[in-house]
């Protein structure tokens, strides 16, 4: 049997201030139960289509089965999930504060959700993009079909406003270590101000964003060919200790700082990449 199958696709020139990725999993080999994935946030929406069966998403130590399209808003705690029988899914991973350029909605109902395409963008849309992806015969034909439909979402938008990602691109470049008030000095906003854009383009705070990139910050750190300890690399962080870096660690990415990132799945390690970790800090 083949083994999994993990693709990427940097977008068209047009998508890419919107959307950092597409990728694609696929496993056909037959398992009843498959090992578990552990999603670390990183503050990227993504939309995601199961073209076979869905993946299931443990909720209250129960694991419910995931809708076949739909926006998983960002996550402000690590999900944990399992693939079905049969694995074909394609992602498109949004820039943080992008989904709302595309989608009439607020991630603030998104938060740690998945949230049905038909309830963002109605039916007919829905059922475009699933039809035809399901047409497609090949990861570099659903990934067109996938950019096409993104793109007629994009010119049907409402004009550009004021938004959370400026702000955003400011505390990537300090990779987190950067407070609220001075991200809300250098734009010229108001804290409460700042809070709003981020409760409407991302879903979660800015203090709570910046954790998330800082924790992003020290997974790429720990793949660096000379490892120091612990306590330098919080330090170094941005965090007080050791002792706040492991707390976020447990709360935010559900496992040890110095844990395998294969151990994380045969899907999610490659979103915590250093490559792919690089990019996002790059943000382009």
């Amino acid at each position: 049997m083949r083994p999994v199958r993990y693709l990427e696709r940097v977008p068209r020139p047009e998508l890419r201030p919107h959307l950092e990725c597409l990728w694609e999993i696929a496993d056909t080999r037959p398992r009843v139960t498959r090992p578990p994935e552990r999603i670390v946030p990183d503050g990227c929406p993504e939309l995601i289509v199961h073209l076979r069966d869905p993946f299931k998403r443990s909720v209250g130590g129960r694991w419910r089965t995931q809708p076949r399209v739909f926006l998983a808003g960002t996550l402000s705690r690590p999900w944990l999930l399992r693939g079905g029988r049969r694995v074909l899914t394609l992602g498109m991973r949004f820039r943080p504060g992008a989904p709302t350029a595309l989608f009439p909605t607020s991630m603030a109902r998104t938060r740690d959700q998945e949230v049905p395409l038909v309830q963002l963008q109605g039916l007919p849309a829905s059922r475009t993009l699933w039809t035809r992806l399901v047409r497609a015969r090949s990861p570099e034909s659903r990934f067109a079909a996938a950019e096409e439909w993104l793109l007629g979402r994009l010119l049907e938008a409402r004009a550009p406003r004021e938004s959370a990602r400026t702000a955003v691109g400011i505390i990537l470049k300090t990779r987190g270590k950067v407070s609220v008030d001075s991200v809300a000095q250098e734009l010229g906003w108001t804290r409460r101000r700042l809070e709003r854009a981020f409760a409407r383009d991302l879903g979660i705070g800015p203090k709570l964003y910046a954790r998330i990139v800082r924790l992003n910050a020290v997974l790429l750190t720990l793949d660096a060919p000379a490892r120091r300890a612990a306590v330098d690399l919080a330090l170094e962080a941005g965090y007080f200790d050791q002792a706040h870096l492991l707390r976020d660690f447990r709360l935010l990415a559900g496992r040890r700082p110095r844990s395998p990132r294969e151990a994380d799945g045969e899907m999610a390690r490659h979103f915590t990449r250093p490559d792919r970790l690089r990019t996002l800090f790059v943000g382009e």
